[in-house]
């Protein structure tokens, strides 16, 4: 697949990555109260980095809260959006040429908000999107190491700019 979107510079010293995150990362994160998740919902909370979300993949979140196998009620999957979805930048994705194919995984929904959105890090648990890396214009890490770098980068945290 070759993009001609370029390379995205790498965040100033100190300031926190723009990074785009899965829909499995951030149910993660908002639904189980420790260990990583924990870790990456202050992360977000707290300004040291800022996930990119775009209409597609906001939808799959939403969508994703809503099934039945997470057994939430209509309120919960509310209160979970709005500890998120306020610390997120919108992005506006360009319209793929022609309808989505079919079969197009649902995963490429990411690598173009990653794309758009000139991310620095894809944080994934799909073994497909994490096969990725060095073919994207952004790192491609899972949580673990996602968080690790975080917390080696010097990061001052970015206050939340009023809306």
């Amino acid at each position: 697949m070759s993009h001609s979107s370029p390379i995205p510079t790498p965040p100033r010293p100190g300031r926190p990555p723009r990074v785009v995150l899965e829909t499995s990362v951030v149910i993660s994160a908002l639904m189980f109260g420790g260990g990583a998740g924990a870790q990456l919902r202050r992360a977000w909370q707290e300004g040291y980095c800022r996930p990119l979300l775009c209409k597609a993949t906001v939808l799959d979140l939403t969508r994703s809260l809503a099934s039945p196998q997470l057994g939430l009620s209509r309120h919960e999957q509310e209160q979970l959006l709005g500890d998120y979805l306020p610390h997120a930048l919108k992005v506006r994705v360009p319209e793929a040429s022609g309808p989505a194919p079919a079969d197009e995984p649902a995963a490429l929904a990411f690598v173009r908000l990653a794309m758009a959105g000139r991310a620095h890090v894809l944080v994934s648990g799909d073994v497909g999107l994490l096969a990725m890396q060095g073919r994207l214009s952004c790192r491609v890490m899972a949580l673990e190491p996602f968080l690790n770098h975080i917390a080696s980068a010097g990061i001052r945290p970015l206050a939340l700019r009023p809306r």
